[in-house]
């Protein structure tokens, strides 16, 4: 019975807090379309961005349907001009772009890689 009493005592100190983070957003509308349109040049730069794309989607679902109709609409744009760029003035536009996007984005510089475009 003691067993049971710490047991569940533990688990309820340990879940709690993941549960009370998990019921809103993490971040402001803002700050997860900085980060999705980040991720998105990264991901068309061929950078490696499985563990952001996951944290995005699981944010994703924490944000409004309106913040999420305009993060999808700004990943379908990114990935339409990465698609269209044949020139190199295209590329090192997208390269620009991808720099400006990603200077104030901290969430996916873990896994932000040196690839051209």
């Amino acid at each position: 019975m003691r067993f049971a009493l710490i047991a569940t005592t533990a688990a309820a100190v340990v879940a709690v807090p993941f549960a009370v983070g998990a019921a809103g957003p993490q971040m402001s509308s803002n700050e997860f379309l900085a980060a999705v349109r980040c991720t998105a040049y990264e991901d068309v730069s061929g950078a490696r961005i499985q563990d952001a794309k996951y944290q995005l989607n699981a944010e994703g679902r924490h944000q409004s349907a309106e913040t999420v109709a305009a993060a999808t609409a700004e990943v379908d744009a990114i990935a339409l001009q990465a698609v269209n760029s044949q020139t190199a003035a295209d590329r090192a536009m997208l390269r620009a772009q991808r720099a400006a996007a990603c200077s104030g984005a901290t969430f996916a510089n873990g896994a932000r890689e040196d690839n051209a475009v």
